[in-house]
């Protein structure tokens, strides 16, 4: 019994040692596997680009629009694979869903009737099932005259202040 409390004696601060570096590389690991985690788990939204368009009865308004469309968490790998093989085919369909849509829908302030019928139609048109929503951002409306040519460039730099 005297040699193991002389041993414990000698050699507890290399023990104390030990279990810190142990417990030093449990943490490491563990870090590091929730960054991998993270990094994994990309955003849900994917850009899917700013549109110019003008309604094919009412050629007297360019309106401009930047779309996001935020994908179902489960599936959200698959779901922003697929839309960006796809690109040229989401970009056609959107644009021609922008330039058919109607008066009432661009009317409206939340654009709620148009985020609908344009997930419907983009889920339908592409046969996927993973689009939970379409966000609309930078939303303009403008006159003809200014959308076009030297006009908008003016809008911008007064805008941005220059």
């Amino acid at each position: 019994m005297g040699t193991v409390v002389d041993f414990i004696r000698r050699f507890w601060v290399f023990g104390l040692i030990l279990v810190m570096v142990a417990l030093h590389a449990l943490i490491i690991v563990n870090v590091r596997k929730e960054l991998v985690k993270i990094k994994a788990d990309e955003s849900q939204a994917v850009d899917l680009g700013r549109f110019s368009f003008q309604r094919v009865d009412d050629k007297s308004t360019v309106y401009q629009v930047h779309l996001y469309a935020l994908l179902e968490p489960s599936q959200a790998v698959r779901g922003r694979q697929e839309l960006q093989k796809n690109i040229a085919t989401l970009n056609e369909i959107v644009g021609q869903q922008l330039r058919l849509a109607e008066k009432n829908w661009l009317a409206d302030p939340i654009q709620t009737d148009l985020k609908h019928h344009l997930k419907q139609e983009i889920s339908k048109s592409m046969n996927i099932d993973f689009l939970d929503q379409l966000l609309v951002t930078e939303w303009l409306e403008l006159p003809v005259g200014i959308a076009s040519g030297t006009g908008l460039l003016q809008t911008q730099s007064l805008a941005s202040g220059s």
